[in-house]
């Protein structure tokens, strides 16, 4: 496996002036999600001021320009946006995240990418349902790859096949093959009611060819690699559990913004037929309280899963499979522990909560979509829990 070749600490850059940074183009998402959302895409100046201000290199390798930075405060970043505009940031989460994986990829794939512009940008589509044959020197690779969130930003993509086997390796091996955007096609196809401006279209391969050098075959993703990985001590987290991040921590941003609406909304509320201002209302202020009792205990566990991660990729522990399944499971289940608080104060709105421009309708549509997302289903991860658990 090749290494990031950077021996720079986690935390390079200053986590601060990133926030503030990040916090700097607020106005802008805000004065563009209207046409974002028609467009079903987040827009090119938003996403070229995100590289102006350095944002979206924080997952990047030092040694192309990047910041390595600790996954706690990258997805802080994304929680910025995560508070006005959920399309944003779920786009700068995961077209941060692929710098994770490329950071683990060949040396020689990450030139290719970042060689001549730092700046470069990549999608993805993991899922392997790429048709792949071995040729000499590499792959060639056909297929419609789903949900290439922010593909439109991108120079290059990750998608997934499966190898067939062959004599040294009986059974199908998954990898995953990085493209040039002159080697595909988008196959604009997203038209959702939530995450509209995430433009989570197709990605159309015909017979391309890729080197070697430029696929990986990924482990699991559930547990640290050890150090005789050679690889930095960011690149040895689970990278599952860093791809998951990406859609389902911004959880906490929606919920704050959420919040910080439903507020601002009931200060000079009356409530309907004589019950008095909703501001003293005993079930508005209830679902307020829970909901920042919520997000704080979601946000915490966040922070301490990390810890621990950390800790065991410091001392080159081995941790153990149903720890790591526990903060997967937990990782998973942060959308949908807080959008039913989002729910009930949907509900609460009444007749202003169903209108179109409602202080949370849009937020409430996205918030819906991401926890449709896979990757914010605890039950899936809570099945492979028992698996384990039964085959222990």
């Amino acid at each position: 496996m090749a290494s990031s070749t950077a021996s720079v600490s986690i935390d390079r850059a200053d986590p601060q002036a990133l926030l503030d940074a990040a916090r700097a183009l607020v106005p802008q998402v805000i004065a563009t999600r209207d046409e974002a959302s028609r467009r079903a895409d987040v827009l090119p100046e938003t996403i070229a001021a995100m590289q102006a201000a350095g944002l979206l290199r924080a997952f990047q390798p030092a040694r192309w320009g990047g910041m390595e930075l600790d996954p706690r405060h990258v997805f802080a970043l994304q929680n910025v946006f995560a508070e006005h505009c959920l399309s944003t940031a779920w786009v700068f989460g995961v077209l941060s995240v692929q710098s994770f994986m490329l950071g683990r990829m060949d040396p020689l794939a990450q030139a290719d990418v970042w060689g001549d512009n730092p700046d470069t940008l990549v999608s993805s589509s993991f899922a392997p349902v790429g048709k792949v044959t071995p040729v000499d020197g590499g792959y060639r690779i056909s297929g419609r790859f789903t949900f290439s969130s922010g593909s439109s930003h991108a120079g290059w993509a990750v998608v997934g096949g499966m190898v067939p086997p062959d004599e040294a390796r009986p059974a199908p091996q998954m990898r995953l093959f990085l493209v040039p955007a002159s080697d595909y096609r988008i196959d604009r196809v997203w038209d959702t009611f939530g995450l509209r401006a995430t433009g989570s279209n197709d990605v159309v391969i015909d017979d391309a060819f890729v080197p070697a050098y430029r696929t990986y075959a990924p482990d699991a993703g559930l547990l640290p690699l050890p150090a005789t990985s050679g690889l930095t001590e960011l690149y040895r987290l689970p990278w599952l559990y860093v791809f998951a991040s990406s859609i389902s921590s911004l959880a906490i941003g929606a919920a704050r913004g959420a919040l910080a609406a439903f507020t601002a909304s009931t200060r000079e509320r009356q409530g309907a037929f004589g019950s008095g201002a909703s501001r003293d209302n005993p079930r508005f202020l209830s679902v307020i309280g829970r909901a920042k009792v919520e997000i704080d205990m979601v946000e915490r566990q966040f922070h301490d899963n990390y810890d621990r991660l950390a800790t065991a990729i410091s001392r080159d522990e081995t941790l153990p499979m149903d720890e790591a399944l526990l903060y997967r499971a937990q990782l998973t289940g942060f959308m949908r522990r807080l959008v039913p608080l989002v729910d009930e104060m949907m509900l609460l709105l009444g007749g202003r909560g169903i209108q179109r421009d409602g202080p949370l309708t849009q937020l409430w549509l996205d918030m819906n979509a991401a926890r449709a997302h896979a990757g914010n289903d605890p039950a899936a991860v809570h099945a492979q829990m028992a698996g384990e658990m039964l085959n222990a």
